[in-house]
């Protein structure tokens, strides 16, 4: 008998598929693996604002997200609010490369340009805040001397608050404190002035310390005052201003010299504009911004002298 020949068809298919297989990458050439395209590192930009609670935090949130768009950074804002600049206690931020872009009252950045700090430096542009005596825009700002509404029968100028019962938001802060001592040194009065003093430790709790009458009256931020004011019940209507001192030096905005020159110059050139765009400039009026303008530390040097010359002045103290 003869033997069957078995057709290995297994052992063709495979190599029908091999030859088709290497036709098809012929014709089609070689295959390169998809790129994508190439994306530009963007630098951090960490921001710190020590001006929480009194000033919304939404504000610097506000400038934090503008200078992201405009600077093409990635940006982070951390507040503080404990003190109105770096805690004393505490290493130096600056120094120690924690932050890059802070938010401070003038008196603590003075206290850093006169401890020759280093590492920071004042960043050469302030914001401009709408107020009935800021006529000229000018970065300066004002403390509102203010009064419940039932008093002004009464109540018409400074003099007419001998006695009574103040409230202040803290011993450092040059609206709410300092420029109240220089005020009534001006008019010859002294640290005995008023009845009583409260310490309320914000502008916020000295507004609604006056509104709900247990302080008669307070010296407050003009600023904090105009963007809260509406937020108070009935609108702050039993909120009056009796008057307006100052002005005083622009809200200081201090930079860590470690950033680069050219990102400083971008951050100075993008809030220098800020407002000039409708978008922008209309999320920034919500906070009573109207624009930026120039700064220099010479602007605080005044305030060097007021404080020396009433370091030793305190108004009588209730603590609240």
């Amino acid at each position: 008998m003869r033997s069957k020949q078995r057709t290995p068809r297994r052992n063709e298919k495979q190599k029908l598929f091999v030859s088709l297989r290497k036709t098809v990458r012929k014709w089609s050439g070689k295959r390169k693996k998809p790129t994508m395209p190439a994306t530009e590192e963007r630098p951090t930009l960490r921001l710190v604002t020590y001006m929480c609670p009194s000033h919304p935090v939404e504000m610097f949130e506000t400038i934090m997200a503008y200078l992201e768009e405009e600077v093409k950074v990635k940006a982070v804002l951390q507040y503080e609010s404990r003190h109105p600049g770096p805690l004393p206690d505490r290493e130096d931020p600056f120094e120690h490369d924690l932050i890059d872009l802070a938010f401070m009252s003038p008196a603590e950045y003075l206290k850093l340009h006169d401890n020759n700090n280093q590492h920071a430096e004042l960043l050469p542009v302030a914001a401009v805040f709408k107020h009935s005596k800021n006529t000229t825009e000018s970065a300066d700002y004002y403390s509102d001397i203010i009064v419940h509404t039932d008093t002004r029968s009464y109540v018409n100028a400074l003099e007419d608050l001998r006695g009574c019962q103040w409230a202040y938001n803290h011993e450092n802060s040059l609206s709410g404190y300092i420029t109240v001592l220089k005020a009534l040194k001006d008019i010859g009065e002294g640290s005995q002035f008023f009845g009583n003093t409260l310490k309320a430790g914000s502008h916020l709790a000295c507004i609604k310390m006056v509104q709900q009458k247990q302080a008669e009256a307070a010296a407050v931020d003009a600023n904090v005052l105009a963007y809260n004011q509406k937020k108070l019940p009935d609108y702050g209507k039993d909120i009056s201003v009796l008057t307006s001192l100052g002005p005083l030096p622009p809200y200081p905005i201090v930079i860590s010299k470690k950033v680069s020159g050219e990102l400083k110059s971008k951050i100075v050139e993008a809030l220098l504009k800020a407002t000039k765009t409708r978008l922008w400039g209309k999320r920034l009026e919500a906070f009573g911004i109207v624009g930026f303008q120039a700064n220099h530390p010479d602007k605080y040097f005044s305030i060097r002298e007021t404080y020396e010359v009433l370091k030793n002045k305190r108004l009588n103290n209730i603590y609240y």
